[in-house]
C-alpha cells in the first residue's frame, strides 16, 4: 500500500505544472489576430470591389460592342420599276436584263424629278450614246409601285425622235403616310411623263387635274410628274401638254 502510494505521488510530481494563462499575452495575441483578420478582410473587400469594377467595365464594353438597332427610315428606298430606251421603247421596256444593267451602271442622271411616291429620271449610258426613261416607285406594304400602264404617245410635232412617254401608278400623294403599314390604302394616281425636247422648244407646260406647272428641262430632255387623288378627275379636267418656243409662241398642244 505504501509502495503504491509512493508511486502515485511520484507520477503526480512528474506531470507539468498547471497552466496559468497570462492575460497580457492573451490580449496582445488577440489584438494581433484581429489586425491580421482586418487586413485580410480589407484586402478581400478591395479585390472584390476591383473585380466588380472590372466586370462592370467588361460588361459595358460588351454592351457597347453589340450592334445598335438600325434607325427606321422615314421613307423606304425607291425601287426602279421600269426603264426603256428613249428611242427604242418597245424592244427594251420589258427586257429585265437590260433594265438591271441600266439601273446598276447608267448612273449619269440627265434630269430627274422626285416626290413622296417616287421619281421620273432620264439616264445616260456610260459612253454617252444612249438614253433611257426610268420610273422609280416607293414601295407600299413592301410592293414597289412606279411603272405600270406605260403608253407611248406620238402625235402632232412630237414625232418618233421626240416621243412623249407616259407611265402611271397607284400613289399616296404628298401627304405623309406610313407606307409600311399593312392598313395603308392609297387610292391616288401618279402620272410620269418624259420626252426629248423638240427643236426650238424652251418651255413645256402642264395643265389639268387642278394643276398648272412646267416640266423640268435639261440637256435636251424633259420630265414631269402629276398627282391626282382619283383617276376619275381626268374625265372632267384632263391633262394638257403645251409647248412654247423662246418667243413664247405656242407650237404644240395635246390632251393626255
Amino acid at each position: 500500500m505504501t509502495t503504491e502510494l509512493k508511486t502515485l505521488l511520484d507520477q503526480a510530481a512528474d506531470r507539468p505544472a498547471t497552466f496559468t494563462p497570462d492575460v497580457a499575452d492573451l490580449l496582445a495575441a488577440g489584438r494581433h489576430r484581429t489586425r491580421v483578420r482586418r487586413v485580410v478582410i480589407s484586402a478581400g473587400t478591395a479585390v472584390a470591389a476591383a473585380t466588380a469594377v472590372i466586370a462592370g467595365l467588361l460588361i459595358g464594353q460588351l454592351g457597347n460592342a453589340k450592334p445598335q438597332p438600325a434607325t427606321t427610315a422615314t421613307q423606304p428606298t425607291m425601287i426602279t420599276d421600269l426603264c426603256a430606251k428613249s428611242d427604242d421603247f418597245f424592244r427594251t421596256a420589258n427586257d429585265d436584263a437590260w433594265r438591271r444593267q441600266v439601273v446598276s451602271t447608267w448612273t449619269d442622271k440627265v434630269v430627274e424629278v422626285t416626290d413622296p411616291d417616287g421619281a421620273m429620271t432620264v439616264r445616260r449610258s456610260p459612253d454617252g450614246s444612249q438614253y433611257a426613261y426610268c420610273v422609280a416607285g416607293v414601295p407600299i406594304n413592301g410592293r414597289p409601285l412606279g411603272g405600270f400602264g406605260a403608253t407611248l404617245l406620238n402625235v402632232g410635232i412630237v414625232t418618233r425622235p421626240y416621243q412623249i412617254q407616259r407611265y402611271w401608278t397607284m400613289a399616296c400623294g404628298d401627304v405623309p403616310v406610313d407606307r409600311a403599314d399593312r392598313k395603308t390604302l392609297c387610292m391616288g394616281v401618279r402620272y410620269s411623263y418624259a420626252g426629248r425636247v423638240p427643236e426650238g422648244v424652251t418651255r413645256i407646260a402642264f395643265s389639268g387635274l387642278g394643276q398648272h406647272a412646267d416640266a423640268t428641262i435639261k440637256d435636251g430632255y424633259w420630265v414631269h410628274r402629276v398627282y391626282t387623288d382619283t383617276i376619275l378627275k381626268g374625265n372632267t379636267d384632263p391633262i394638257y401638254i403645251t409647248m412654247y418656243d423662246e418667243a413664247g409662241k405656242q407650237v404644240f398642244k395635246e390632251r393626255y
